[in-house]
């Protein structure tokens, strides 16, 4: 799945082949023209524009094609990579330049390294370019020796193929963020981003929920999921470099670059984050609203705790009110000769498997030693929610386990 980082367009072999692209993929393949003489001629490359190129700045010393080893081509707004060389997705640039490439053998203009202008770095003739040491005609053009030009050439060789694109990353929301915009934490501050639901957040490309911090944390910028699925060349963009942001709709920080959100797609045409037709699968208890629900402990009332009631509190004793008696708190242990709730332990195995995540950082237990939560009481140094009771990450309430 490490297409994205590595992967390399050969503008007039024709590879396209870009998973940030739902659009068809073009691939040319070496074909020749039979003649009545029996001769081989080869086909001219058909032009394969490069997706998104008319996003291209210009630049001050040339124009914006030839500043990335390209020529204008196609509709006249984008870019097609000069013979040799091949379009690198991650440097955004048509790169590897070779004049012992191939197509740079094949269809080189004869003698086109002996012109003048050519030692000056330029090829004058009408619809041609540099390539290797020489000129070439353009894609689509092909050499006319008796008139001296680059003339339109029917003889294309062009197979076309359309390859499926990879399904995208779903959406990891966070259960119950809608608290966190409620109580005017933004999503970027725990490392997410805004789901397209509008109320929740989802954790960074890269990013893991952690329930302990109720934060998304441990973010990599080698997750596979950065490496597979960032924007290409995004690591590049001035706003990213500067201010550390990410400026396309649907797009936040992943890594050293930008991703797009899940359920989105990069498309390098467009340069935008589009809605993707397909997303993968959710690995099986990666979420941790899809984790299974283990029962929580029945109420064990602790007898005659009616009577502390009376003349009191069940929290005096270290218990909760359940019914018209008091339980004893998670971790804690009845001891009857003391009529009281004690040997209580943070370490207990009922506080680490049933304290609500998070629940030590709330003010009301760091600072008065209360669980104002409904159906809940403290446990070692955090809180749980009464036996009988779950708590539940997108309501973040405690409610009655059916």
């Amino acid at each position: 799945m490490e297409l994205l980082g590595l992967l390399l367009l050969p503008c007039f072999l024709g590879l396209l082949t870009t998973v940030a692209s739902e659009r068809p993929h073009l691939l040319q393949r070496a074909s020749f023209l039979h003649l009545d003489g029996g001769t081989e001629v080869p086909k001219v490359p058909r032009a394969v524009p490069i997706p998104g190129s008319q996003t291209w700045p210009s630049d001050e010393s040339s124009d914006r094609c030839t500043a990335r080893n390209a020529y204008t081509c196609g509709d006249g707004q984008r870019c097609c990579c000069m013979f040799g060389c091949s379009y690198d997705l991650e440097k955004d640039n048509c790169t590897a330049c070779d004049a012992a490439d191939p197509l740079v053998r094949q269809f080189h203009i004869p003698s086109s390294h002996l012109w003048k202008e050519r030692a000056e770095g330029i090829c004058s003739a009408e619809f041609a370019h540099r390539c290797g040491a020489a000129c070439c005609c353009n894609a689509n053009f092909r050499w006319n020796m008796e008139t001296r030009h680059c003339e339109a050439a029917e003889d294309l060789a062009m197979v076309i193929e359309t390859l499926p694109a990879p399904p995208v990353p779903p959406e990891d929301v966070v259960p119950g963020s809608q608290t966190w915009t409620a109580a005017g934490i933004s999503c970027e501050s725990r490392n997410a981003y805004s789901c397209s639901d509008g109320q929740h957040c989802c954790c960074r490309f890269g990013c893991v929920f952690n329930p302990e911090k109720d934060s998304c944390s441990a973010c990599s910028a080698d997750s596979p999921q950065v490496k597979s699925f960032h924007i290409p060349s995004s690591h590049l963009w001035a706003e990213r470099i500067k201010e550390g942001t990410c400026e396309p709709e649907h797009s936040h920080a992943c890594g050293k670059a930008c991703c797009c959100h899940g359920k989105y797609r990069w498309d390098l045409e467009q340069r935008h984050c589009v809605a993707a037709a397909s997303t993968v699968a959710t690995a099986e208890g990666a979420s941790v609203a899809e984790k299974k629900l283990v029962a929580p402990p029945k109420p064990d009332p602790v007898p005659g705790s009616q009577t502390w009631l009376t003349g009191g509190t069940c929290e005096a004793k270290n218990a909760y009110k359940c019914g018209d008696h008091c339980c004893c708190m998670f971790g804690c242990e009845f001891n009857a000769e003391r009529d009281s709730c004690t040997s209580c332990s943070d370490n207990d195995p009922l506080v680490a498997k049933f304290h609500i995540p998070a629940s030590h950082l709330w003010n009301a237990r760091r600072e008065k030693q209360l669980c104002d939560e409904p159906e809940s009481h403290r446990c070692g140094q955090a809180c749980c929610c009464n036996a009988g009771y779950l708590w539940n990450m997108e309501s973040r309430r405690c409610i009655i386990y059916k």
